[in-house]
């Protein structure tokens, strides 16, 4: 009966599905992508409104209230990601929380609160996931300015579809300017004069690279640009048609930015097209793009549907490509959970494979002596693919870095008690046999103290029937005597290191079950002579 190793062949695909969540100043926006090696699908997008400055920044301190905000608005989208089915969470922190001198403290609590690893970004990165994101959504075959206006920061980039030639990030953004320089409703001349002046001589170098390159077009990724488009398009009359889909001339939208700016709140709550959480800093942002339009002779303004959160995708599937190719071979979450902790690792691919192909042979081969069902034989499976990880920390005591790596590796789709189960056949794959004085083993229960001896016993002779790592058994026989487990070997080379490690590693069975384990082997006649044409 042959022990066959090959790899894993599927017609079908099926993509990643991951939620990309980015941590801005005023909004977390989310995203649900299917992830296919060289392209991504949108599943769906929702945002929370969070606000991380409201209370200000005082000492660059987040209050305890906005950190509150964050949490359950980070839970709500966790929550909604999973009823999606989403199995990868990629977060991303921008200014508020970059700048703050408690981010830090805010990562932690999301991190044991809700789950989440947040990667913090600086400008100029977010600056290029942001171009990332916008060129696979909007043609540029000319050189323009892509202006992304945020609550803490706006990122600047100058590029078309085929590079960004500059990147800038600035600290001009809506939240923070508005708090700078507007104190009243409406804003008077005076704090607009003040604000306008201000960007004009901190926005002195993008201005500098967009006449460099000839720049007339302005391409908007952010919500203040968003909104401003919205009211654009009502007064033009184009509602029928979205806004992504529509140029807009800059004079009529520097006409609808100039009239924002002249509006109480009261008014400005009331303009259809302006997000109502957005109210209190539209000006600022409006200010901003009308300046920009006016001294940059813009001529045309395009709004792109992508922004960081697709750029976030970009990146990692562009990063990730082989991973995304062998990962979208499996459909099941946790047979795909497990390749992706084997990858990962580093794994020796072939040996886990040939262990994992050995060691179900020996399972269903001895069927009635364990008496486990399909679970325990997945998880033999599991474990087998998965014993030698522990080489990612050391060579010295890899089998006990196995169960650490299993047991904090969050593997989606199995219970706590599947994993600890899991961890300990890793753990006695080789080395000593289950002690009393082993805390993880003893921490099972009685009836898993048994299911880990059975299996770790059927593990540690599938891995001495591949000692040599050269995947040298061709066909394993097995043959379940009264007495006694006979194993004969079928090699394509020398045997001896086989039937070696099988002796070395048959205690665990013979003192499990109480039968010993016989082994014999026949090795294939060498080849003395190359064929011709070989």
């Amino acid at each position: 009966m042959p022990a066959v190793v090959a790899e894993l062949e599927q017609a079908t695909r099926s993509p990643v599905r991951m939620c990309v969540i980015d941590l801005g100043t005023n909004s977390f926006h989310a995203v649900i992508v299917d992830a296919l090696p060289g392209t991504f699908r949108v599943v769906d997008r929702f945002k929370e409104m969070v606000r991380l400055g409201e209370e200000g920044l005082q000492g660059q301190r987040l209050s305890e209230a906005a950190m509150q905000r964050a949490i359950r608005a980070l839970r709500r989208i966790r929550q909604l990601a999973e009823g999606w089915g989403a199995t990868e969470f990629l977060a991303c922190a921008t200014s508020a929380i970059r700048e703050a001198e408690n981010g830090g403290e805010l990562l932690q609590r999301i991190r044991s609160e809700v789950g989440l690893h947040v990667r913090v970004i600086d400008g100029l990165q977010e600056a290029r996931l942001i171009y990332k994101g916008v060129r696979r959504a909007v043609p540029m075959p000319e050189p323009v300015l892509i202006m992304d206006v945020g609550g803490g920061s706006v990122e600047f980039i100058v590029g078309t579809s085929q590079q960004p030639l500059h990147l800038f990030s600035l600290k001009l953004g809506a939240a923070r300017m508005t708090r700078r320089f507007v104190r009243h409703d409406p804003a008077t001349r005076e704090e607009l004069k003040a604000l306008r002046a201000f960007y004009r001589e901190q926005l002195h170098p993008v201005f500098e690279a967009a006449r460099a390159h000839g720049v007339r077009e302005v391409v908007g990724s952010s919500g203040a640009m968003e909104n401003l488009a919205s009211v654009c398009a009502r007064m033009r009359g184009e509602v029928a048609r979205s806004i992504y889909e529509q140029p807009f001339p800059a004079e009529d939208f520097r006409r609808v930015a100039r009239r924002i700016m002249r509006l109480s709140r009261e008014q400005r709550r009331r303009l259809r097209g302006i997000d109502p959480k957005r109210v209190d800093q539209i000006v600022a942002a409006a200010a901003l793009i009308d300046v920009v339009l006016k001294d940059l002779a813009i001529e045309r303004v395009r709004i792109s549907p992508h922004a960081l959160r697709e750029g976030l995708v970009v990146d990692f599937v562009e990063r990730n490509a082989p991973l995304l190719a062998r990962l979208t071979a499996f459909a099941d979450v946790r047979r795909r959970s497990i390749y992706e902790m084997g990858w990962r690792f580093d794994w020796e691919y072939r040996h886990a494979q040939q262990v994992a192909a050995l060691a179900l042979q020996l399972f269903d081969a001895t069927q009635s002596l364990h008496g486990l069902g399909h679970v325990d034989r997945e998880l033999l499976e599991y474990a087998a693919l998965l014993h030698d990880i522990g080489y990612h920390i050391s060579h010295r005591s890899h089998h006990k870095h196995g169960l650490y790596l299993i047991k904090h590796a969050d593997l989606r789709g199995f219970t706590s008690e599947e994993i600890a189960v899991l961890a300990n056949v890793v753990r006695y794959h080789r080395g000593s046999l289950p002690k009393p004085t082993h805390a993880d083993y003893m921490a099972l229960s009685e009836e898993n103290r048994v299911r880990v001896c059975k299996l770790a016993a059927l593990l540690r002779l599938a891995e001495g029937l591949d000692r040599s790592h050269n995947q040298n058994v061709r066909t394993l026989h097995v043959r379940l005597e009264s007495d006694r487990l006979v194993l004969h070997l079928e090699t394509r080379g020398d045997p001896e290191l086989e039937v070696w490690g099988v002796r070395r590693s048959a205690e665990l069975f013979e003192q499990t079950f109480g039968r010993t384990v016989e082994v014999s082997a026949t090795a294939e006649p060498p080849l003395l002579e190359e064929t011709a044409g070989a």
